[in-house]
């Protein structure tokens, strides 16, 4: 009786120990696919978000270009000491307007945050995406450099040495035009630096890109 007994403890136990044992399996198997699903669908919005910043970055090159070739001209213009280049004004609102960047990144903020990069089991990938949005960080700070230039110099110029009744009188209303040639130049030296950055982001986003397709081959 003691020794039946025990036999049908023993295959109770073994019952429940392979019960758990397949529910453990599925469930592992479960969360495998739903990771792999949730890897491809990091991926997928991961590539969109790029693609977007690298058009932006295109269009910011191609507005920064423009301005570059403006300031050139303004340059030109303020050496002729005219009063009559009444064209130096629209120009000098037209360096004023701003290129921005802001990057797409909310899908690798919630990547972070989530602690889903250890889905990334691929070392290339998870190093690229990373080193990518450190990218950012760098045109970023000479994104902000060009702007505090705009805001604390040319915009600050335009307020404090103008005097616009002048040029309903058919003159420049520059009241320092040394001033201005000075702040121009600076300015030509962070839009190129801006133009820069724009290829550097440019270029981090086809080496992503690039990762990113073979990845998910």
């Amino acid at each position: 009786m003691e020794r039946n007994n025990l036999k049908y403890t023993l295959r109770e136990i073994l019952i429940v120990i392979i019960g758990i044992t397949i529910a453990f399996s599925m469930n592992k198997c479960s969360d495998n696919v739903k990771n792999k699903r949730l890897r491809k669908e990091y991926m997928k919005n991961i590539r969109s978000d790029i693609a977007m910043d690298k058009e932006q970055l295109a269009k910011n090159s191609l507005a920064i270009e423009t301005k570059i070739t403006i300031c050139n001209q303004m340059i030109q213009l303020l050496n002729a000491e005219s009063e009559e280049n009444l064209e130096l004004l629209g120009m000098a609102f037209e360096v004023l307007k701003y290129e921005s960047f802001n990057p797409e990144n909310i899908t690798y903020r919630t990547l972070i945050n989530s602690g889903d990069l250890k889905l990334l089991d691929d070392f290339e990938l998870k190093t690229a995406i990373q080193r990518h949005y450190a990218n950012y960080e760098t045109v970023q700070d000479i994104y902000l450099k060009h702007r505090s230039l705009i805001r604390d110099y040319l915009g600050n110029y335009m307020i404090n040495y103008a005097d616009y009744d002048k040029f309903a009188k058919g003159k420049l209303p520059f009241l320092d035009r040394s001033r201005l040639k000075n702040i121009i130049r600076a300015l030509l030296t962070t839009l190129n630096e801006k133009k820069e950055a724009a290829q550097i982001g440019m270029d981090s986003c086809d080496a992503l890109l690039l990762v990113l397709e073979q990845s998910m081959d």
